[in-house]
Order: C-alpha cells, then sequence, then structure tokens
C-alpha cells in the first residue's frame, strides 16, 4: 500500500511537471511570435530618431557625448556597443530599438514567470507587454532602464549571489538619473533580508564598488556635475527640467498665441519664479507657487495612469481590498515591487508623469496584480475571492482588448508616422 501511494505520488508529479514544461514552451512560442511581429513592424516603419533618442545614437568616448548619468549612462554604453559590433551601413536606430524591446520584454517575461506559478498569468503579462505599443516606445533609454529594474527584481527572486545582484543595482542606477533612488532603496531592503552580515556587506559593497568604477572616469574628466549636468553649457538638469515642464504645464491655460514652451520656457518661467537659477531658488519663491506645480503635476500623472493602465488599474484596489479584508499581508516579493514606486515622485516634484517613464513599471503593476490573484486564490476568505477574482479579471480583460484595439491603430498608421508611435 505504502508503495502504492509513492508511485501514485511520482506519477502526479512527473505528470504536473510535464504539464508545467509544456505550458513554459507555449509562453515562450507566444513570446518568440511577438518579438517577431515587433521586429518586423519597427523594420517596415523606421521613424527619425529625435530630441533625447537623436543625442542617444551620438553616444561616443568623446566630449561631451561621453556616456553619463544624465543621458542614460547604461544606454549610451550600448549603444557603442552596437556601433562597434554592427558592421558598416546597418540601421542603427532600428538595431537600438529591437534590442532594447528585446531586452525589456524579455527580462519582465523573466521576471514574471519566476514570481508568478500559473503560466497562464505568465502568458497574460506577455500579451499586455506586447499590446501595450510600449515595444515600439520612440526613446529606447525608458525600455532599458525598465529592463534593468526586472532584470535586477529577477535576480533577487531567484536566489542570485549578492555580488551579481549589487552589481545589477549599479546598472539600473545609471540608466537614469531618478532611478538611482529605486537602486538604492531596494539596495536597502535586500540588505536587510539578507541572512549574514557577510552577504549584506557583499550586496552593499558591490553595488556601491560597481557605481563608483563606473562613473570615476566621468567624474574625473567631467568634475563633479558629472552626475547631474546636462553639459553643452545647459546647466543642472533637475532644475532644466523643472523650467521646460513647468511651462509646459501652464502653457495650455494661456490666453491667445503664446511660444513653445519646450523651446521658449522663460517667458512662462520667470514670470512665476523671478530670479530663480536653481532648485533652491525655486522652493524659495515667496507665495510657494511651487506647489502650484506640484498639484498640476500628479492631476497630469492621474490621467496618464488611466490612459496606460486602461481599465486595469482598478483592478490594484479591488485585489487589495479583497487580500486586506482577508488577512493577506504584502510579501516580500511584493513589498519589492511596491517599494520601485518611489521612484515616481520625481515624476511629480520635478517633471510631470510621461506616459514612456511608465515603461519601467509596466510590467510590475501587472505582475503584482498576479501575486494578489494566486495569493487570494490559494489563502483568500472565501465569501471575498471569487468575486473579487472575477471583477479583477474582467478589468484585465478591458484593459487587453483596450490595448489589442490601440495596438492595431497604431500599427495601420504607422506609415504616416515620421517621429512618434503615439502620444507621449
Amino acid at each position: 500500500m505504502q508503495r502504492a501511494r509513492i508511485f501514485t505520488a511520482w506519477e502526479e508529479a512527473g505528470a504536473a511537471a510535464r504539464q508545467r514544461a509544456l505550458a513554459d514552451v507555449g509562453v515562450a512560442v507566444v513570446f518568440a511570435a511577438c518579438v517577431v511581429v515587433a521586429a518586423a513592424a519597427i523594420l517596415a516603419h523606421p521613424k527619425t530618431p529625435i530630441w533625447d533618442q537623436a543625442r542617444l545614437l551620438e553616444a561616443r568616448f568623446e566630449v561631451p557625448y561621453h556616456p553619463s548619468p544624465a543621458f542614460g549612462f547604461t544606454s549610451q554604453f550600448l549603444v557603442i556597443t552596437l556601433k562597434a559590433v554592427l558592421p558598416a551601413g546597418a540601421p542603427l536606430h532600428e538595431v537600438l530599438r529591437i534590442v532594447a524591446m528585446l531586452f525589456w520584454a524579455g527580462a519582465a517575461t523573466w521576471l514574471a514567470s519566476l514570481c508568478l506559478e500559473r503560466r497562464a498569468l505568465v502568458l497574460a503579462v506577455v500579451v499586455l507587454l506586447f499590446t501595450s505599443q510600449y515595444p515600439f516606445l520612440w526613446y529606447s533609454t525608458e525600455l532599458v532602464a525598465g529592463g534593468f529594474l526586472c532584470l535586477a527584481l529577477a535576480a533577487w527572486v531567484r536566489g542570485s549571489p549578492p555580488w551579481l545582484c549589487g552589481i545589477l543595482l549599479a546598472g539600473l542606477a545609471l540608466t537614469k538619473v531618478e532611478l538611482l533612488l529605486v537602486a538604492l532603496c531596494l539596495a536597502g531592503y535586500w540588505m536587510a533580508r539578507t541572512g549574514s552580515r557577510r552577504d549584506a556587506l557583499l550586496l552593499g559593497g558591490s553595488f556601491a564598488g560597481a557605481l563608483l568604477l563606473l562613473v570615476l572616469p566621468g567624474l574625473l574628466l567631467v568634475g563633479p556635475d558629472y552626475w547631474v549636468s546636462y553639459g553643452e553649457g545647459r546647466g543642472d538638469k533637475s532644475f532644466e527640467t523643472f523650467r521646460q515642464h513647468f511651462a509646459a504645464l501652464v502653457a495650455p491655460f494661456q490666453i491667445g498665441p503664446a511660444p513653445n514652451p519646450w523651446t521658449e520656457d522663460a517667458p512662462y518661467f520667470e514670470r512665476v519664479f523671478p530670479g530663480a537659477n536653481s532648485m533652491l531658488d525655486v522652493l524659495r519663491t515667496p507665495g510657494l507657487p511651487y506647489l502650484d506645480f506640484v498639484a498640476l503635476s500628479a492631476a497630469r500623472g492621474v490621467r496618464k495612469v488611466g490612459w496606460v493602465f486602461q481599465w486595469g488599474w482598478l483592478a490594484l484596489p479591488v485585489l487589495g481590498l479583497a487580500c486586506w479584508r482577508s488577512g493577506l499581508r504584502p510579501g516580500p516579493r511584493e513589498k519589492a515591487i511596491l517599494l520601485c514606486a518611489v521612484g515616481c515622485l520625481p515624476f511629480v516634484l520635478v517633471s510631470f508623469p510621461h506616459i514612456r517613464y511608465f515603461a519601467r513599471y509596466y510590467a510590475l503593476f501587472w505582475i503584482l496584480l498576479g501575486l494578489a490573484a494566486e495569493r487570494l486564490a490559494r489563502e483568500g476568505d472565501p465569501a471575498l475571492r471569487r468575486p473579487a477574482l472575477l471583477l479583477a479579471g474582467g478589468l484585465t480583460l478591458l484593459a487587453l482588448a483596450s490595448n489589442a484595439k490601440r495596438a492595431a491603430l497604431g500599427l495601420a498608421a504607422a506609415p504616416q508616422l515620421n517621429q512618434y508611435w503615439f502620444s507621449d
């Protein structure tokens, strides 16, 4: 009898393993098909690089185009590497966009496969990623930043060596200036959760050491302004960014013709912040008009969240409330993902949330929903479980349908779009 039970358990375990392997193959096939379609669309409809993307393609080991945090250090290294390996005449811009898309989607899918047990949820994340239009984003640095964030989280979830997690966090900190804040928060949280003081020191030391090693040449070449300066005489990045975004926020409220706020921000800025030459001056301006900017920026952010996640954003409070009422609290993975939201603060305080900024967190949002759904299904209050899961599932399907419609319209209009794939 005992032997029969053992054989039955083995057979069941073998069947479950085969089903899991088959489901993994299905996810891989769908992922590969999506990549092929996205890459073909990018190659079929080349776009003119503009603004920061054009500046990114100029990256080389020469001043003023050397890799620097203000321009996306990690992405600039990627461009320099592509220039070194691509044959002459290769379409650098399209290749960069494909590589960034593949890195972003691949890292996000890997993280989803590590966090979520049900392969159907992983498949849903893959489809949502590719129908979001983010694979066609005009600014590749945002995709590289999102890819590094997912890659660092995946390495931690998988239990990779602390030194590797620290190095990946250093790479994340250099993808965008504001992501240094996210990297520091994750490093602190992971160090607090390590099983030994040695591992904590190894993680923190590898993070600090790799970061210093990567930026030291630039610090020696440029000086202390290397981290925050636009270079080329344009001044501090945070202040210049604030000027432009303040002008862009208030420009629609002007009566009559007004200058382009992105190229002529002075008429808007100097009227409200006369004589301000730094963010400290802005904060000291009498009457605290800076708070008006924060309020407008936050309101813009709410609108953009609704645009990006469609009906899906409503699933988060539904599942969150059901988990809370069931006595379920966030686990380590959920806490790490939620901690990444600290990176949204600079959007509101210095600029305002652009649609492209949410590419970094798009996959994390859906993975967080998947984690909450799985935990609610296993441990939730039976009275809350079914209605919450049905409502969240319906909202996710609505978001997927909206994504699919938007992606189809975007592909149809691609031949007429010279620069932007979607409004940002």
